[in-house]
Parts: C-alpha cells; sequence; structure tokens
C-alpha cells in the first residue's frame, strides 16, 4: 500500500512541470526576432551559407532547402534550440569558419523572415535555455 502514496508524490510533481513546461513554451507566430536582426542574418547568410545553400535558401545536392515546404516539414513541431544547434554545426566541413552564437541567432532571424514568420519588437537571443522555449511550427496555431 505504501507504493501508491508513493507513486502520486511523484507523478503529481511531474505532471506539475511538464504543465508548466508546456506553458513556457510560445511560437515563432508570437514574433521571435527583429526585422534589423533579419536583414543582419541576410547579410551573413549571403556570405557564409548560400554557397552550399543557395542564394534563394533553396539548398544545393547535399544542402538542404532553408526555406519553404521542405524546410517546414523537417522542423515542424522542433524548438529553435534544436535548429540553432545544428546551425552551429556548419560548415561541417570547416569548424574554423564557424560563427558567433549571436551571428547564428541573426542568420535563424532571416530564416524565420524567409519563411514568412513576422517579426517582434525583441530580438532573437542565442541563449539555449530561452530558444528551448520557442517551438516552430509552419503556420500559426
Amino acid at each position: 500500500m505504501t507504493r501508491l502514496p508513493l507513486t502520486i508524490a511523484f507523478a503529481v510533481p511531474v505532471a506539475l512541470f511538464a504543465s508548466l513546461s508546456a506553458q513556457t513554451t510560445k511560437s515563432v507566430w508570437t514574433g521571435v526576432y527583429t526585422t534589423a536582426q533579419a536583414t543582419r542574418g541576410a547579410d551573413l547568410y549571403k556570405r557564409v551559407c548560400s554557397e552550399c545553400h543557395g542564394d534563394d535558401l533553396e539548398g544545393r545536392e547535399k544542402s538542404p532547402a532553408l526555406a519553404g515546404g521542405p524546410f517546414a516539414e523537417r522542423w515542424d513541431g522542433a524548438t529553435l534550440k534544436k535548429l540553432f544547434e545544428r546551425m552551429q554545426e556548419m560548415p561541417p566541413d570547416d569548424p574554423k569558419a564557424r560563427l558567433e552564437p549571436n551571428q547564428y541567432a541573426d542568420i535563424l532571424a532571416f530564416l524565420l523572415s524567409a519563411n514568412d514568420v513576422p517579426a517582434g519588437s525583441q530580438p532573437l537571443v542565442s541563449d539555449k535555455d530561452v530558444l528551448a522555449a520557442i517551438k516552430y511550427t509552419s503556420r500559426p496555431q
């Protein structure tokens, strides 16, 4: 009989934590980057990423598209933390050419803009805990 109260004692905090976590997650559609940040990201993208991913973000050879249907299908439901961490692995063949975290945040803002996600009043940050609380969805929900 002591197992039931112990099970309840663990289940209640876990359920409460899951509920609070779900409430603190927000959508990219709430305006998670600024227009100025996306502009900076577009400049960086052109200099650093377009050779592999294309000028129009359409992807090339082994590099996936970063806009449109293929991007939406790949990342729909993921947190921005996952996408950000994947970006930090780029370029894969030259770790010395990798960017600073704030530069990846700017490029991520550009990718959101290119995928018709509206800008907001606060810039996107490179803090992974903050990015973990922002969910990418291909459409507003």
